[in-house]
């Protein structure tokens, strides 16, 4: 018997019928604080768990439960039984092996959605210092992650124009040089009766405007340019993106389910950009989707943002590959070479916007783009209820 509890005995023995009240006071008292420290424990932002010596749950608050996707009837059950994520039951098993050892690490976990979880581990030891178990603490880091990884890649983004213009520069004046030379060759065969020799010769021409307009093309899409900001309504140009992809939409059986607010959702940005933007988004969720589908599209306000969700019901990209949008040429298609979204995230960047994108394998992937209004004309504009309507 632990001294704590001989000494608990020994004061109960003592204890005379004077006492009674003066012990219900303090049962009370103790039953206030256990309340209270239930309510501070399941209302910590901070996610709590405490694995026992036989590997059972035995303490759970609500945060590490949203987190995890938990059941409600977690806790009294083995950690095995209610956790599916193998990374996180192997550092729990690791603590086992190791009482004692404090490990923190950051996790990626994928339900209820994926998440960065930076988690702390570190071991429970009772009075008598015997090892009873472990305990875990669960922070959300997903925000400072994406962050993080927008902030380097715009480093890259920016270092990749710079490397671009510089190829291309160098590039320009070989090209121009192997141009001019064509010509003269074309000119001194043009007269000469050998077809091969001609035929060469314009296929030698043909194929060094085509390097040059690839270079061009290449540069066009990662230099900055310059924005051109006018008034908009963005359902419109929405619309306008539509009526482009409206036959190639037809032929892939796919349809358009828009959600719109009633009135006319005005904001300053570059109308031929914001186009491009939709285009290749629109494009990227019809080729997810080999068999048809729905492409859903939603526009709404937040604050000073207009909001807008593209979604489909293609494969979905891998949770493990999800985080690899920070990288440059990224795709989520085995053929796609990833430019289409580095343009995409280059013009929302450039209108001071975010791009995220959520997505789950065998069910879509949807992409929002938040871009800023301005704040002097968000005040001209009234709420109104949403249209839903299918094509």
């Amino acid at each position: 018997m632990s001294p704590q509890k001989k000494l608990l005995e020994r004061l109960i023995k003592r204890l005379d019928l004077s006492h009674r009240q003066l012990v219900g006071d303090y049962l009370d008292q103790l039953a206030r604080e256990k309340v209270l420290l239930e309510s501070i424990f399941n209302n910590m932002q901070e996610g709590v768990m405490v694995i026992d010596e036989k590997h059972q749950l035995v303490m759970i608050n609500r945060s590490a439960g949203f987190l995890l996707d938990l059941p409600s009837e977690s806790r009294g059950r083995p950690l095995a039984e209610t956790v599916n994520d193998p990374v996180l039951l192997k550092i729990v098993e690791e603590g086992f092996e190791i009482p004692g050892q404090v490990v923190v690490k950051e996790i990626k976990v994928v339900r209820p959605m994926a998440r960065w979880i930076r988690l702390s581990r570190s071991s429970l030891w009772d009075g008598e210092g015997i090892f009873r178990g472990i305990l875990l603490l669960l922070t959300d880091f997903t925000r400072q992650r994406n962050i993080e990884q927008a902030a380097g890649l715009a480093d890259r983004l920016d270092f990749l124009s710079y490397l671009t213009a510089a190829v291309a520069h160098e590039l320009g004046n070989p090209l121009s040089s192997l141009s001019i030379h064509a010509q003269l060759i074309e000119r001194l065969t043009r007269d000469s009766r050998e077809d091969k020799l001609k035929r060469s010769t314009r296929i030698l021409r043909e194929e060094i405007n085509r390097l040059d307009e690839i270079v061009s093309q290449f540069l066009k899409a990662l230099r900055p340019a310059r924005l051109n900001l006018s008034r908009e309504d963005i359902k419109e140009v929405l619309e306008q993106v539509l009526g482009l992809v409206e036959e190639e939409l037809k032929a892939g059986k796919i349809k358009v389910k828009r959600i719109y607010p009633r009135e006319t959702v005005w904001g300053d940005f570059d109308r031929n950009m914001i186009k491009q933007v939709i285009l290749n988004l629109v494009k990227n969720s019809a080729q997810a989707m080999h068999r048809g589908g729905l492409i859903k599209i939603r526009v709404e306000r937040q604050k000073s943002y207009i909001v807008i969700s593209i979604s489909d019901q293609g494969g979905g990209i891998l949770a493990d590959k999800l985080g690899d949008f920070s990288k440059v040429f990224f795709s989520g298609r085995k053929e796609g070479g990833g430019l289409g979204l580095l343009v995409v995230y280059k013009i929302i960047r450039q209108h001071g916007g975010t791009l995220e994108i959520k997505s789950e394998t065998g069910v879509g992937t949807e992409v929002i783009v938040r871009l800023p209004q301005r704040p002097e004309r968000i005040k001209l504009l009234k709420a109104g209820a949403e249209t839903d309507t299918v094509q």
